[in-house]
Parts: structure tokens; sequence; C-alpha cells
């Protein structure tokens, strides 16, 4: 054990890695403060270029953005109002408000401290919960996979939105995708349309690219494309003293645990657990009616968790191949294109490589508060750059990446035309991240429940005939039930 921590440790301080860590960060920071990106785009347009990298630089490159990314959105929450990302939205409310107040120094200093803090606690939950879940998923046959394949497509659920038709239909769109190719079973052809291009399926990078960036692009184009001003001069962040981060730590570990858990939670992602903190706190507060009008409390609480979640959504990644978020999701794709299964057999064949992740979070989170504090500013001025240079700028990187991968015109053709699939999905009402989710665990899930029937001569009942995928499944009912039947019975109190 010590030694491959000592391995793992040693990936890090390579120079090639700390450069891509410090990139990453500085990457992620401005992704995020742009309104409508967000982690997994930010994630996306990365991965291409972490094709011809080592599986370490590589993945440390990705998690940074990804960390970094998702703080990232509470600096434009906090000086315009605008969250540029999902999970910032809750900041809004009292951070612009302390923005405006003259108080924007503080506000992001606060925002930055309680996201590393979040994002530490989480890198020590995953090193402490992932070899857990990991030891007991190491027994999992085909039986086992298939249970939590299927487990893993309830992320759709809670990533569908409001209609959750049309979340089905697109995790099932998503689905049909990884079937194009040469069967994975018995290597039979399906789909191929007349091109020989399609033997090795549906190109993973070029997909995602389309459906997530370029897609956002178009979208992005419709709108106002002037240059959004404000005061330049409050974005000097100052970090709280002790004292206050002694008055707040309560709400600290509080909104550590609730972002850790609900990461866990697959398909709830950070956007959940920064609202459900951000309530928490104002429920347990004494002055609740303060909350929105520009307090500490309303910034370390959701800023706290959102950043929690990301440790917590690569526990079901990592140990059992199941995306814990959208971002995640997009995160196993540089996995499967480094030949790398996530799951129990990766402890074991790659133990180094787990270590290197746990450590590189922790250190990401470190970092992340010095290169903030020197970035933030110049940061924070992407938001006043006009559309019309953003947009073809991340269109052009999106390009090169895909061409870099591919080195054909058939991944750019794949990209434009998953760019405007994504682009007609989204304004008809259909969400893409189970579009995502289902692309990603297609083949997975196929495989397991091919290889379960052989297992069990053609026999459904012998499917299920496993202690643990009974158990899992047993947890997906309890999961899918557990909303309604709470809520039924909190509407049958308040009628008392």
């Amino acid at each position: 054990m010590l030694g491959d921590l000592l391995t793992g440790i040693g990936h890090l301080i390579d120079p090639i890695s700390i450069l891509l860590l410090i990139a990453g960060i500085v990457l992620g920071l401005v992704i995020g403060i742009l309104p409508g990106l967000g982690p997994p785009i930010a994630i996306a347009i990365a991965l291409p270029f972490t094709f011809y990298m080592d599986i370490v630089p590589s993945l440390i490159l990705l998690l940074a953005i990804y960390s970094a990314a998702t703080y990232g959105g509470s600096i434009s929450a906090i000086a315009l109002g605008i969250p540029g990302t999902g999970s910032a939205m809750a900041t809004v409310l009292d951070g612009n408000k302390m923005f405006k107040a003259g108080r924007g120094g503080e506000a992001l200093g606060l925002s930055l401290t309680s996201s590393m803090i979040g994002g530490l606690f989480s890198a020590v939950a995953l090193a402490i919960l992932a070899p857990l879940l990991a030891s007991i998923a190491v027994q999992f046959g085909p039986r086992e996979y298939l249970a939590i394949s299927i487990f893993g497509l309830l992320v759709v659920v809670r990533v569908a939105g409001d209609d959750l038709v049309k979340g089905i239909i697109a995790a099932a769109i998503g689905l049909f995708l990884t079937t194009w190719g040469i069967d994975p079973v018995n290597g039979t052809t399906r789909y191929l349309f007349g091109s020989y291009k399609l033997y090795e399926g549906m190109p993973f990078v070029p997909f995602l690219l389309g459906v997530f960036a370029v897609s956002e692009m178009f979208i992005q184009a419709e709108h106002n494309l002037r240059a959004t001003k404000f005061d330049t001069e409050s974005l000097r962040a100052r970090l709280p003293s002790f004292p206050v981060l002694n008055r707040l730590k309560g709400l600290i570990l509080r909104s550590s645990i609730i972002g850790t858990v609900i990461g866990v939670i697959p398909g709830e992602g950070a956007a959940v657990g920064a609202f459900f903190s951000y309530s928490e706190a104002k429920r347990r507060s004494k002055t609740p009616e303060k909350f929105g009008t520009g307090i500490p409390e309303g910034i370390v609480a959701p800023e706290t968790a959102n950043n929690a979640t990301i440790g917590g959504a690569l526990v079901p990644t990592l140990t059992l191949g199941v995306p814990g978020s959208p971002a995640a999701a997009v995160l196993l794709g540089a996995f499967l294109i480094q030949g790398l299964v996530p799951g129990p057999k990766l402890f074991s064949d790659r133990p180094d490589l787990m270590y290197a992740i746990f450590v590189s979070l922790f250190v990401i989170n470190i970092l992340m508060i010095f290169i903030g504090l020197v970035t933030i500013r110049f940061a924070a001025m992407i938001v006043a750059i006009p559309a019309q240079i953003v947009i073809p700028s991340v269109l052009i990187l999106c390009f090169l990446g895909t061409y870099s991968v591919t080195g054909d015109l058939f991944g750019i053709q794949v990209m434009i035309m998953a760019g405007i699939f994504g682009y007609v999905f989204r304004k008809l009402g259909f969400p893409v991240a189970p579009l995502a989710i289902g692309f990603v665990l297609g083949e997975i899930l196929e495989t397991a429940l091919r290889q379960s029937f052989v297992v069990s001569r053609g026999s459904v009942i012998d499917v299920f005939n496993s202690p643990i995928a009974l158990t899992i499944y047993g947890i997906l009912i309890a999961s899918i039930i557990w909303e309604p039947v709470t809520k039924l019975l909190f509407k049958g109190k308040v009628k008392k």
C-alpha cells in the first residue's frame, strides 16, 4: 500500500503533471465563469487533448478542470448575479447582494475558501469509501454488473428534469447508439449504414463534444451577443479570518457531509447538493429571514456543498463504473479512451492510479485557493469578452480536439451532426444528460445482460439469482419510491 501511495505521489511531482494541474485549474475557472457552460462541457472540450497523454496526467488535468469549473460558476454568480453553472444558482441569492453592497471581496473569499474545504472533505471521503466499496464489488459477476448498470440508469430519473418521459426517451436513444458497430459478444455487425468507419461504433469523443459543447454554442449564439459590464474593482478576493471560519465551522462541516452524501447518489449532482445545503442552513438558522439579504452563511452553505459533491460523485464512478453525475459520465470517457474500465478490478490492477487520483484531488483543492486569489480578477473579465469571440473560439477548440483524436474528417462530421442533433434535441425540451449517460452505460449494460443470460442458460429467474444483485435492486426500488412516499406522508401531516 505504501509503495503504491508513493508511486501515486511520484506521478504528481512530475513537472508535466504539475503544469497540467495548474492549467486545468485556470481553464476550469474560465469555463466555469462563462454562463451556460459548466463542468461537463469543460471536461468534454479538454477530453480530446488527453487522447495521446498517459492516463495519470490526463486524469490530473480533467480532475483539475472538474473541480475548478464547479467553483468558477460562483464568481459570475457573485459579480453579475448570473450563475456560471447550475451549482452556483443558490450562491446568487446572497452572493450578489453582498457584491452590490460593496462586500464583493468578502463574498469571493468566502466562496473560494468554502469550495476548497468542501473539496478537501470529499477527497478524504473518496479515499476512505472507494476502496471499501471496491473490496465488496470485486466479488461482482455478470448478474451483479447488470444490477449496477440498471441502477446507473436510475441517474436518468434524477437528471431528466420535469419531464421523465423525455428523459427516458433520451437515455433510450443513447443506449441505441451504443449498439452500432461490431457486436461485443458474437462479433456480428450492426447498424453500419454502409460505412466501414462505424465498425468500432459511434466515435465517443466527437459525439460527446457535439452533444454537449457544440449544441450549447448554437444555443448561446441565439442570445444577445453583447458583452456584459460590471465593476471590476470589487473582484479582489479577501479570505475570511480564522474567527469567521470558527463561527461557521458547524455549517461548513454539515454542508461538506451533505454535499458528499448527495454526490455519492447517482444523478443528484452539485446543484442539488448546493440547494439542499442552502435550505438546510436556512432551516437551522436562528435568523432565517436574513437569508437572501447578503449574509456569509448564504454563500458558505452552497459553495461548500457543491464542491463536496465532486469526491462523492467519483465514488460510484471509480468503484462501479456508474457515473455519479453528468460531469463524471464524461470523465468516465477518459478511462474508456485509455482502455481502462472503472470498477473494482481497477483498484487491484492499478492501485497506483487510484492513489494518484486521491492525492491529486487533495492537491487540486489546496492549489485552487492560491491560484484563485491570483486569477479571480482576471478570469472574471472573461465575462466581458463578447460572445462573438467566445463562441467561435470554443468551436475551434472542438474542431481541433476532434481531429486530433480521429485524424480524419469523419470525426468532424460526427461532431457537427451530434451538435445539430443536440441543438434540436434541447430545443424540443429533451435533456442532454440522460442521452450522454445512456451512451456511456450502453455497452456495459448490454454485455452484462447477455452474459447474465449465458450464465443462467436463458432462465430469466436465474438472472436475478444473486444476493448482491437482489440487494442492489432493493436499494433501487427504495430510492425510486422514497420521494413520492415521503411527499405523501408529509402532505398527510400537513392536512392534520
